[in-house]
């Protein structure tokens, strides 16, 4: 009997440590139509400030193989009312410009094209939240900054 009472007292300890270090986003505003709300989440790291996180929205469409092309769009970066906390919403009408090479074979494929990147610091301790419109993909990068630093004479 002890043995079991052992087992649920360990289970319901599990399962309440799980449900508190759940992430708590209901303070982040809902997604307004047509969007939707991307949430990245951050390991721990040591020396946080050492690092950073760069954000890419895009679109897929369809281009050439010889052109490069980017999406025309921007972020804004808001604060959640009484919390403090930032969130970014990026807005785009849609519209793909390239550049205008001629291509010898005009061959059409299909890929995400990007707007202009945003980097913002990296935080473990919160998310990252960011709205764009529905279809669009939300893509990171995380960029480590060398620990020497190079003094100028």
């Amino acid at each position: 009997m002890t043995k079991i009472f052992s087992i649920v007292a360990l289970i319901l300890t599990t399962l309440s440590f799980a449900q508190k270090s759940k992430i708590d986003y209901s303070m982040y505003p809902k997604a307004k139509s047509g969007y939707e709300q991307k949430v990245i989440t951050l390991k721990t790291l040591p020396n946080e400030d050492n690092y950073s996180v760069e954000l890419f929205v895009g679109k897929k469409t369809l281009v050439d193989t010889c052109n490069n092309f980017f999406l025309a769009g921007t972020f804004e970066e808001k604060t959640v009312d009484g919390w403090g906390y930032n969130f970014y919403q990026f807005e785009s009408n849609g519209n793909v410009a390239g550049s205008l090479m001629g291509c010898m074979n005009n061959k059409a494929i299909e890929k995400v094209v990007h707007a202009k990147s945003l980097q913002t610091r990296y935080n473990s301790k919160l998310p990252i939240v960011v709205y764009v419109p529905k279809g669009y993909v939300l893509e990171y990068r995380i960029w480590k900054a060398d620990e020497k630093l190079t003094t100028v004479k």
